[in-house]
């Protein structure tokens, strides 16, 4: 049962840092495009906290009883 553990910095220590081979794969990283450990924020269930730079569209979907706005950020 092949897998690898990767050494994490102490702000990713709550992520799982072992990972079976299969789900690894070769990364051609781009270095303008790498982020700073620094500005990488989660939340309590580790999901990603992403803070929108543009809104690109917008519009407001009618159901039975209720309205739901829809916004497409970038």
């Amino acid at each position: 049962n092949p897998r690898y553990r990767l050494e994490l910095p102490e702000q990713l220590s709550r992520f799982y840092s072992t990972f079976h081979v299969s789900k690894l794969k070769k990364c051609m990283a781009d270095e303008p495009f790498a982020i700073p450990l620094d500005e990488i924020q989660v939340d309590d269930k580790l999901n990603f906290i992403e803070e929108p730079v543009e809104i690109m569209d917008r519009e407001v979907k009618r159901l039975k009883q209720s309205r739901i706005s829809i916004v497409k950020v970038r």
